[in-house]
């Protein structure tokens, strides 16, 4: 009768393939299922153009006195009387806005030195309304006391709805990319996989010119227009493909 000898390494090599096989076996059987999945990236454009209804215009109330609390007082004074003149046009105090509050002395530069003259203190006032409001409230404010005008700020009130609107006509010409892109692979696009607003946009045009009391003349005879502005939206888009 012939006798076998078992060698210690012979069995712990036989244990090892026997471990090393049983983990091997759902690593081959999962790579199988992770196949990714095709998908096409585009990206979708909507823009529209339309009229600014808004207005933001700045008012400046200067003076210059011996003392800063003088000075102050002056121009709080007239700052004031430009609110109540407004008031009633803009009839929402809500856009009324004290924007800007300073005073610092004055000086004149000669050959001699410095020499102080007084204080000067300077109040802006924010005023947004109507664009068919704007020359009346330009009349009215520089009649109650506005010393100068600082640029007009044009704004969209409805532009909330007009984005709503355009993501879904940037989503839909994303689609429709897709669908070109795709056709001639006799293939189209499926499900959503991912998407995201890259962009969005209301351009605000803005007069930077500033303007002193004539302003008042100037707002009797000028024709406020205010232009057009364009808004847009990009979107980014995956879609999977079906093949």
């Amino acid at each position: 009768m012939k006798k076998f000898y078992s060698s210690p390494l012979l069995a712990l090599a036989v244990v090892a393939a026997v471990l090393l096989g049983a983990w091997l076996l759902p690593v081959g059987a999962a790579s199988t299922d992770s196949q990714e999945t095709p998908t096409i990236s585009v990206n979708g454009i909507a823009k529209v153009e339309v009229v600014p209804d808004m207005a933001v215009v700045n008012f400046v109330v200067e003076a210059t006195q011996q003392t800063a609390s003088l000075a102050m007082a002056e121009v709080t004074k007239g700052a004031n009387a430009v609110v109540e003149a407004v008031k009633d046009i803009v009839k929402d105090e809500k856009n009324i806005k004290t924007s800007n509050v300073s005073v610092y002395p004055w000086y004149d530069y000669t050959e001699k030195g410095t020499e102080l003259l007084g204080y000067r203190a300077v109040v802006q006032i924010s005023v947004k309304s109507s664009v068919e409001d704007l020359p009346s409230i330009i009349d009215e404010a520089f009649t109650a006391g506005a010393t100068g005008m600082s640029g007009i700020a044009y704004e969209y009130s409805k532009t909330a709805s007009v984005m709503d609107q355009l993501i879904k006509d940037a989503m839909a010409d994303a689609r429709h990319k897709a669908e070109v892109a795709l056709s001639a692979e006799h293939a189209t696009p499926g499900k959503l996989a991912s998407v995201q607003v890259l962009e969005s946009s209301t351009p605000i045009w803005r007069s930077e010119a500033s303007y002193s009391k004539d302003a008042q003349t100037m707002a009797q005879d000028i024709n406020i227009m205010p232009g057009v502005q364009e808004v847009s939206v990009s979107v980014s888009v995956s879609y999977v493909i079906n093949q």
